[in-house]
């Protein structure tokens, strides 16, 4: 493996997707290139703090928001981490929070987790993270999603919102959605409403069996979790519903 890694590669090697030679192959660039080992434990890094954040459910009507707060830090302890044992990564946790709350009126609490890497998160751009087909869990990706952009709207602020759909929450985006008219309605609606599949649980759907056709808006990701964490590194407020 020569010349410049990808952060698509990164993103494959992370979720252990790369065969047995070029996981092999990255390992050794790894090892001698601090700046590529940086990458992976920011990669890895994020990963895991996407995961860990929502280890437990959060209360009813709470939001629990993870901003920036020693993330630097915690990425340098990972990459000694990495040097020694190789990916144990490291977790966020909730650092004063309630004051990144505060510098996001449109980002109230509504019964979801918020994670941001800025020190102030952007109200304007935001992902909508969907991994269920529980109908209560599509409804609500599309009640936030409608109600940051009626919000955005009066206060006469551009609004960002994409909702990223994996695993079984992949449903709300094929066709045949129970919510594929309400969608079409709020994308005529709303230019700045995008909506992203993941390319790798269709691949797992198609082989499978299944036929995966989706609705004419959405466009594919390679993997969900390199859309969200290239988006958080964009400056995006991440929301797991």
């Amino acid at each position: 493996m020569n010349g410049p890694v990808s952060d698509e590669t990164l993103h494959a090697f992370v979720d252990g997707e790369l065969d047995l030679g070029e996981r092999e192959a990255l390992l050794v660039r790894i090892q001698s290139e601090p700046e590529l080992a940086h990458r992976v434990c920011v990669v890895r890094g994020m990963r895991d703090m996407l995961k860990l954040a929502y280890a437990e459910p959060p209360a009813a009507g709470s939001a629990r928001i993870r901003p920036q707060g020693g993330a630097m830090q915690r990425c340098a302890l990972g990459c000694l981490v990495l040097g020694v044992g190789l990916f144990l990564g490291w977790m966020l946790r909730g650092i004063d929070g309630q004051a990144s709350v505060a510098s996001a009126p449109a980002l109230q609490p509504a019964g979801l987790s918020r994670v941001s890497l800025a020190g102030q998160p952007d109200p304007n751009r935001v992902m909508l993270h969907v991994d269920s087909a529980a109908p209560e869990r599509m409804r609500v990706a599309l009640d936030e999603a409608e109600r940051l952009l009626d919000v955005a709207e009066r206060e006469g602020r551009i609004m960002q919102i994409e909702v990223v759909a994996n695993s079984h929450g992949l449903t709300l985006l094929r066709a045949g959605s129970p919510y594929a008219a309400r969608i079409a309605r709020m994308q005529k609606r709303h230019a700045n409403l995008h909506w992203v599949a993941c390319s790798q649980t269709i691949a797992r759907f198609r082989a499978e069996g299944q036929t995966v056709e989706l609705l004419p808006s959405v466009r594919h990701a390679p993997t969900a979790i390199g859309e969200i964490v290239t988006r958080l590194q964009q400056g995006w407020t991440y929301v797991r519903v």
